[in-house]
C-alpha cells in the first residue's frame, strides 16, 4: 500500500509538470528586441534607404550534443555542461524551423534599426533584394555560443523532484560577436566598420523559469536579442556620423 502511494505521489508530479508545460504559451524563438527594452530614438531621420543583408556565417562548426544530459544518471554528478556554437540547432534552444542564425541576427537589426527612426527607409534584402538602396549594411558572424549548465544534485534519477519543487534547473553563458560594416552602393566602397559583442550570464533558472520565458521570449533568444540591441545603441551614432560625412563627399 505504501509503496502504492508513493508510485501515485509521482504519477501526480509529473502530471502537474506535463499540465504545466502545455499550458505555457508559445515563446518567440526570435531575436528581435523585446518590446519593453527602451529604444533609442533620433529628432528626423536621414534622408537615405539602408539595406540590411544576410550576414556571412564565420562561426566555428561545433554543435553541442544533448547526448551528454545522460551523464547525469551517473551517481555523484552535480552538472553537466554543453557548449554550442551552432545555437539554431541546438535542441535545447531551438525549434525545428529556425532560420540560420546569420539570418536571424540580420533581421532582428533590420527590426531594432527600423525603431530607431534614424533613416527615412529600411529594406530587410534577403526578403526584398530587387529594392534601390543607397547604402547597405552588412555583417559577419564570428561567434554565437551558448554554454547551458545542468544540475543533476548527484543523480538525474531523482533529480527530476527537484525540478517540480522549483529548484535551479539551468544557467546560461551566451556569447556574441558579429562584425558591421557599411558599403556605398553608389562607389561600392566600405566606409564604416563597427561589432556587435557581449556576454551575458544568466544563471539559476527553473523549469518554470523556461515554459515562462522572458516577456514572452526564450531566455536564450532574449539574451542575445539585448546584447544586438545594447551594441547597436553605441553603435547607431558611429553609423549616423558616417553615413553623413559619406553623402557630404559623395555629394560634393
Amino acid at each position: 500500500m505504501r509503496c502504492s502511494y508513493h508510485i501515485k505521489h509521482i504519477l501526480v508530479c509529473l502530471l502537474i509538470v506535463t499540465c504545466y508545460g502545455c499550458c505555457a504559451s508559445t515563446l518567440d524563438f526570435s531575436l528581435k528586441v523585446p518590446k519593453n527594452v527602451t529604444i533609442y530614438n533620433t529628432k528626423k531621420p536621414l534622408p537615405i534607404t539602408i539595406g540590411v543583408d544576410k550576414f556571412v556565417d564565420l562561426r566555428p562548426q561545433l554543435r553541442g550534443s544533448d547526448n551528454k544530459k545522460w551523464l547525469g544518471f551517473i551517481p555523484g554528478v552535480l552538472w553537466v555542461e554543453i557548449d554550442s556554437d551552432i545555437p539554431e540547432l541546438y535542441t535545447g534552444f531551438s525549434p525545428f524551423n529556425s532560420k540560420p542564425f546569420g539570418f536571424s541576427i540580420a533581421r532582428a537589426i533590420y527590426y531594432d534599426l527600423k525603431q530607431t527612426n534614424a533613416f527615412k527607409r529600411i529594406i530587410f534584402l534577403p526578403q526584398d533584394p530587387y529594392q534601390k538602396v543607397e547604402f547597405r549594411l552588412e555583417g559577419i558572424l564570428k561567434k554565437s555560443l551558448v554554454k547551458e549548465t545542468g544540475y543533476y544534485y548527484g543523480s538525474s534519477m531523482y533529480a527530476w523532484l527537484t525540478r517540480i519543487f522549483g529548484l535551479p534547473y539551468v544557467s546560461y553563458d551566451i556569447s556574441l560577436i558579429v562584425q558591421l560594416r557599411l558599403r556605398n552602393l553608389k562607389n561600392n566602397k566600405i566606409f564604416w566598420h563597427g561589432t556587435i559583442s557581449g556576454e551575458i550570464i544568466d544563471k539559476y533558472h527553473s523549469v518554470y523559469d523556461l515554459a515562462k520565458g522572458r516577456d514572452g521570449k526564450h531566455i536564450i533568444a532574449y539574451d542575445f536579442a539585448s546584447i544586438i540591441d545594447n551594441s547597436l545603441k553605441k553603435l547607431l551614432p558611429q553609423m549616423i556620423k558616417a553615413i553623413r560625412q559619406q553623402r557630404e563627399n559623395t555629394y560634393e
